[in-house]
């Protein structure tokens, strides 16, 4: 196969995305369209967790493809490169049948890391999810940041719940607990909408915290739960680029 090459403006966004997620998932699964742009998908070894992150094609800056690839990635090794990407960094991605390589660019000067691509048969085989859930909240980026940061270190347990103008964040272990409120009334909260108000649900605080980064550079939050139902986290950042994160619930 040649050479193929993809250029993206803003490599911050592929450096908190894959970093925060090499802390929990092994392999991701890219998947590159000559009509829908870039996906990359991952699912930790314990299938607790889903991570889907696409780039539409218009948002690239070079981008010209002719058929459809799949690229099997380490995360590790890809969050290790991506771990020098710096503010104003270009990223640009160029791969072959055996090989993918990450070139940074700022003010000319490239730098190229290259890795071994894995075989397709390493990957965790990653469903398609399509979930009903009643209750979504649209927040900040930084709200949400804040939110999870001051409780994370509580206790080893989230607990979700919210109603028609709240939407609240409990963090419980055995020596106590803290709590966020978020609500339409104070502005920390964009919109809501509960269509089953009074839901609770409890997750691992780890699969929030390893979100933080890019919950933290996105433009806006969508939170979507329900009670016994897994959480979906939809971030969306600039040209058009989102990530959708699925977390299923702890089991008591």
């Amino acid at each position: 196969m040649l050479c193929v090459k993809i250029t993206f403006a803003d490599a911050r966004i592929w450096r908190y995305i894959t970093t925060s997620a090499s802390k929990f998932i092994e392999t991701a699964v890219i998947k590159i369209s000559p009509d829908e742009g870039l996906s990359l998908k991952a699912l930790d070894p314990s299938r607790t967790a889903l991570i889907a992150f696409t780039i539409p094609k218009e948002s690239f800056d070079e981008f010209d493809i002719n058929e459809e690839s799949t690229l099997v990635i380490d995360l590790e090794d890809v969050g290790k490169i991506m771990k020098t990407a710096e503010r104003d960094d270009r990223i640009s991605i160029e791969w072959t049948g055996s090989s993918i390589s990450f070139i940074f660019e700022r003010r000319g000067v490239p730098r190229r890391f290259m890795i071994p691509l894995r075989t397709e048969g390493e990957a965790e085989s990653i469903p398609e999810l399509s979930l009903e859930l009643n209750n979504e909240y649209v927040t900040s980026g930084t709200v949400a940041y804040d939110a999870i940061n001051s409780i994370e270190d509580v206790g080893e347990t989230l607990w979700i719940s919210g109603d028609e103008n709240t939407l609240k964040l409990r963090s419980i272990s055995d020596l106590g607990e803290a709590e966020v409120e978020l609500s339409l009334e104070r502005g920390t909260l964009e919109s809501a909408k509960a269509e089953s108000p009074g839901f609770s649900v409890s997750f691992g605080m780890e699969y929030f915290s390893y979100l933080k980064q890019p919950i933290k550079l996105s433009d806006k939050v969508i939170l979507r739960a329900d009670s016994d139902m897994p959480a979906h986290l939809e971030l969306s950042y600039m040209q058009g680029a989102k990530l959708s994160y699925y977390v299923a619930p702890r089991s008591e």
